[in-house]
């Protein structure tokens, strides 16, 4: 399954927001990317992630989607998950992870 955002699947979606600074976005942006690249990707239940970075350099939003809520606890279990947490969470000034679930999608066809 590939990164989608439709209302007719239940799919489990954490949307991250590091508050950080300009200095340090850059360094948030790669850790995640790292961390997606070589960890969670194959990871059971893993669909897709993107990160977006605000253009003030306050913010990067990660968006994360798995097949369950279950799928997403296992990864955060994992001793590597841990260390990469720790490791964004000293380059952001605040985390907000808030979990989602798509409502409506309105987009061309």
């Amino acid at each position: 399954m590939i990164a989608c955002i439709d209302d007719s699947v239940e799919i489990f979606t954490l949307i991250n927001t590091f508050h950080t600074s300009l200095d340090r976005q850059a360094a948030i942006v790669d850790s995640l990317r790292r961390f997606t690249a070589d960890v969670a990707r194959s990871l059971p239940g893993f669909i897709g992630a993107s990160v977006h970075i605000s253009l003030d350099g306050g913010r990067v939003v990660n968006y994360v989607q798995w097949r369950s809520r279950a799928d997403l606890q296992a990864m955060l279990a994992l001793p590597e998950a841990q260390a990469h947490m720790a490791e964004v969470a000293a380059l952001a000034d605040r985390v907000d992870p808030v979990p989602y679930r798509v409502a409506y999608v309105g987009a061309l066809q």
